[in-house]
């Protein structure tokens, strides 16, 4: 734990400063260029040092029909990228001493029903609280995409779940409802709607023109980039992405990034060193172990993901809709901030990020091979009296059940693997633990069934 907060932000601005940045801009627009040119959609990246930006540049169109070429004032649909300015937002009414982060956020929600154990504001914004997921639930209650609803269904649906996911502060579950919740707090205490409140207090002040939060309606603003997915060898528009904010919501571009870059290095105009600190501290579960996400490796903090990867420090976080992925990435140590907005669905804008620091210092990351964890063997049940035999075929995780009450191989399932480590089947989820001695079982109705490992031999 010290070490991660040795290597935070704060010690990084008082680094010595690092070498002049050269300006590959032919090979950053090579690693975001389409051959197709205007006929197809692209990104826009920035490169900062110390506060200073060295580089915007773009390529692909913002809007295909009108050919309109996407630029450095290009407002793109920022995704989970907003989440670090929520977190910034409810970080200065900290700050303030208006909000506490132990604070039980029934203390705000007072028709929300009780958990387990108070869910507290520090938990929303590290995403171990175990509050559903916002976007899950509107899916899971018919609406055909997010676009489709307003924050005030989304919020009262949130606000009718009768449990959490789990017991409060024990585990990592991203969640758009925790943000979603954290702005609504902001918006409670403040007296403000929080798209005016970011606007007055995160935005203006930081220098960041024509960037806002939306408020249920969408972008009347000039110069904003369609989102775009393949289609018959072309591309189609999808503009699916919700209107309203705390989770997602921020409408940005490259140049007022820029600017927020500088504030955090040089600036601290907003990112004062109390709102860094809260920002940048690694969350730990209330046993005191660090909160990992397993998709990164890497610790979360405040709306932001902080740690090491491929061999360096990384403070970043990334954003993902329908048609848009972006990320923003710093290296505090080399005092290096690299950010990629892309209106395509079909790229990988962390892989784009990765490829423009390489681009600008060299072959720095160093790819680490991972021993993954065995996931098949003997697994038992407490609460079942059931074993799990896992196996796999073809990429499916197959479970042969037997109980004491149903028999020796009762039944069969087979899980297909998901983008983020877990294995579903019709409705039924397994989540294994970091080293694969254990996993969680969940259905809609239950959650949190627990298996151990119960063959001879440890994950390796």
């Amino acid at each position: 734990m010290k070490k991660l907060l040795r290597l935070s932000l704060l010690a990084a601005i008082v680094a010595a400063p690092q070498p002049a940045l050269a300006k590959p801009e032919g090979a950053i627009r090579h690693i975001v260029s389409d051959p197709r040119g205007l006929a197809a959609p692209g990104c826009a990246v920035g490169v900062f040092r110390a506060g200073k930006p060295v580089l915007v540049t773009a390529a692909g169109a913002a809007d295909i029909a009108d050919a309109r070429a996407l630029d450095g004032d290009t407002l793109f649909y920022a995704a989970s990228v907003s989440k670090q300015f929520t977190a910034l937002a409810a970080a200065k009414l900290v700050e303030a001493g208006k909000i506490g982060l132990d604070d039980d956020i029934r203390t705000y929600f007072p028709e929300m029903p009780p958990s387990k154990v108070p869910v507290t504001v520090a938990m929303l914004m590290h995403h171990s609280a175990g509050i559903r997921d916002s976007l899950e639930l509107l899916r899971l209650a018919g609406f055909p995409r997010a676009s489709a609803t307003d924050k005030d269904t989304a919020l009262r649906l949130l606000l009718a779940q009768q449990d959490t996911n789990f017991t409060p502060g024990t585990q990592y579950s991203y969640s758009n409802g925790g943000y979603l919740l954290l702005a609504e707090i902001i918006e409670r205490v403040s007296g403000m709607a929080f798209a005016d409140y970011a606007q007055r207090h995160i935005l203006k002040p930081l220098g960041m023109k024509r960037s806002f939060f939306m408020n249920d309606a969408p972008p009347s603003a000039t110069n904003v980039a369609h989102g775009y997915v393949p289609h018959d060898g072309g591309f189609t528009v999808r503009d699916t992405y919700p209107t309203f904010s705390g989770s997602g919501g921020l409408m940005t571009s490259i140049n007022d990034l820029a600017r927020y870059d500088r504030d955090i290095e040089v600036g601290h105009k907003v990112w004062t060193p109390a709102v860094a600190k809260i920002l940048l501290t690694p969350a730990s579960f209330t046993n005191g172990d660090p909160v990992v996400d397993v998709r990164t490796g890497m610790t979360y903090a405040g709306g932001l993901h902080v740690g090491q990867r491929k061999g360096q420090y990384f403070v970043q976080h990334g954003g993902s809709a329908e048609a848009f992925k972006n990320m923003y990435a710093r290296l505090p140590e080399r005092r290096l901030g690299v950010a990629v907005l892309c209106n395509r669905g079909d790229w990988n804008a962390g892989d784009k990020a990765d490829a423009v620091i390489e681009a600008v210092e060299g072959s720095i990351l160093i790819e680490t091979s991972r021993v993954e964890p065995v996931r098949t063997g003997r697994f038992f049940s407490a609460d079942l009296g059931a074993h799990y035999d896992l196996t796999m075929r073809e990429g499916k995780l197959i479970a042969t059940i037997s109980s004491t009450l149903a028999g020796p191989a009762a039944a069969t399932a087979e899980y297909d693997k998901q983008t983020d480590g877990s294995y579903s089947a019709k409705g039924t989820r397994i989540v294994f633990d970091d080293d694969a001695n254990g996993f969680t079982l969940g259905t809609g109705r239950i959650t949190a069934i627990r298996f151990v490992r119960a063959d001879e031999g440890a994950a390796k």
